[in-house]
């Protein structure tokens, strides 16, 4: 006689059960016997995806859900990935479930159960430093429909001792209560420094939701800062003002890999974020969202690099389809795109870049002869440009490179590959487009040809437009993935030469090299 399922070894129901779909099916395997039970509840509990499903924002079951992580602390402990999609819920836009008529939309009250009260009180008074802090705690929490989606949430996430990952979409309104307890974490501060939180925490994920105006960053900085941190993602984060939104942290901090997409900091905010860490090895930074009032200037954005000089090993600086420079570059305030060098990033092998950072703003028209004093002045600023370790380059936005107004950026290139001793452990070179014509598609392979002679490995990828578009993953090679994110979406990347496939991640430039 085959064993039952009951009889088999609970390792092995638990791989089978963590292979099932959809998710939706663990509800009705709860109810088959206790043991299947504690299965369908550690897989259930162990990814929390929560949506804003309000006509006015927030989380229909957003209380009785944050009820039950803060009565079963062994409920909480399954919990290892935590997302928020959607809008806050606050007190201006407050929607509650009536005594009757339809509730199918409405916001659930706290559970009417004897000890909740009791256990939001003594939660509060736990980490509030002052009687008029408990007082703002417990009436942004206490009342029966707790309308402040802010609050609620840092009671529930400092909850969660297992907490891995953390994926948050957040609205460009104000985060006090997050800000407020993310920064008292990242400082130890009461009572934090005896029960320490988000020591498990390896990944987190900021994005705003906004499909035209920014959120705010406030957050970053404390997040950097949690013990085990390993990578910090934003998206579409930056300032509608002139006031700092990160302080300067003390202490060393150690994290893999920061990447910030579609986003704006000032200066003084990323020198406050980056200042503190210790040994990073990854940043990428991808400039955009022409809302954000926030100039961009990029000896600045270097400097705030350049604390990590001797401990990058990649690095990306680019930016949004859209030109990132608006203003006059003589205005105080404005916007300024100087030639950049990377040379004094020692450590650093991998380097993707728009061609506006290491040229400048003004382009490259005139076409150089070959041998002439122009040419020898191109070379010198090569030298400058690039560090002696590089081994791959990635350069975005190069189609217009190969247009015939930009002969001379072209030309810059072909004497980068020529004097190959200007980066002489140069192993990947790789244009990616659009590229407009035949001609550009040429002209590129003609560069590609001499790479190759040269020994080093040349690509040309296309950003196919009117293709399959899909959501753009994270990290260097874009493998990391996290919830759907707004404005995140890209074609696909062609491999146009040496021959055409379908490029894999980011097309290329891997880690491994």
């Amino acid at each position: 006689m085959s064993p039952s399922l009951e009889s088999l070894s609970v390792e092995l129901l638990d791989n089978i059960v963590s292979f099932i779909q959809p998710r939706s099916a663990l509800f009705e395997l709860a109810l088959v016997s206790w043991k299947f039970n504690f299965l369908a509840t550690s897989h259930l509990y162990r990814h929390v995806f929560l949506y804003s499903d309000c006509p006015d924002g927030g989380i229909r079951h957003m209380l009785p859900f944050t009820f039950i992580i803060l009565h079963k602390p062994h409920i909480a402990s399954l919990v290892r990935t935590f997302t928020f999609r959607g809008y806050f819920h606050y007190e201006e836009n407050l929607t509650f479930a009536p005594d009757n008529g339809d509730e199918d939309n409405r916001r659930l009250p706290w559970p009417n159960h004897v000890e909740c009260n009791d256990l939001l009180r003594g939660l509060i008074k736990r980490i509030s430093h002052s009687k008029d802090e408990e007082v703002e705690w417990n009436k942004a929490v206490l009342s029966q429909n707790a309308p402040n989606d802010d609050a609620i949430l840092s009671l529930l996430l400092i909850s969660l001792p297992n907490l891995r990952l953390l994926d948050l979409e957040i609205t460009s309104l104000q985060l006090d209560f997050l800000a407020r307890t993310f920064n008292r974490i990242s400082y130890l501060q009461p009572p934090f420094n005896t029960k320490p939180t988000f020591t498990r925490l390896t990944d987190v994920m900021l994005t705003g939701i906004d499909d035209v105006y920014p959120a705010e960053y406030v957050l970053l900085g404390p997040c950097s800062r949690f013990p085990a941190m390993k990578r910090l993602c934003g998206h579409r984060l930056s300032a509608e003002d002139h006031h700092p939104q990160l302080s300067a942290l003390a202490g060393a901090a150690i994290i893999e890999t920061i990447e910030l997409r579609s986003s704006k900091l000032r200066v003084d905010g990323l020198c406050a974020m980056l200042g503190p860490l210790k040994s990073l090895r990854t940043l990428i930074y991808h400039i955009g969202n022409s809302n954000a009032i926030v100039p961009v200037r990029t000896r600045d954005i270097l400097c705030a690099f350049a604390i990590h000089a001797t401990s990058l090993r990649r690095l990306a600086i680019d930016h949004d389809d859209e030109y990132p420079f608006y203003f006059y570059a003589e205005a105080d305030t404005g916007d300024r795109a100087e030639p950049l060098s990377f040379v004094g990033f020692t450590a650093l092998t991998h380097l993707r870049v728009a061609p506006v950072f290491p040229f400048g703003r003004t382009p490259l028209m005139d076409f150089i002869e070959p041998g002439s004093p122009n040419e020898d002045e191109m070379l010198n600023r090569l030298r400058g440009a690039f560090p002696q370790n590089l081994k791959s380059l990635y350069v975005t936005h190069s189609g217009y490179m190969f247009l015939g107004a930009q002969d001379g950026m072209e030309r810059a290139f072909e004497i980068l590959i020529r004097h190959k001793e200007c980066i002489p452990n140069l192993r990947e070179l790789v244009f990616e487009g659009p590229f407009a014509d035949k001609e550009s598609v040429r002209r590129v392979g003609q560069l590609i040809t001499l790479a190759e002679e040269v020994g080093v490995n040349a690509r040309a990828v296309s950003l196919e437009e009117n293709s399959y578009v899909k959501e753009r993953g994270w990290g260097w090679d874009e493998e990391a993935r996290f919830e759907m994110c707004m404005h995140n979406s890209m074609g696909e990347r062609v491999q146009l030469l040496p021959k055409a496939v379908v490029a894999a991640g980011e097309g290329g430039d891997s880690g491994n090299n």
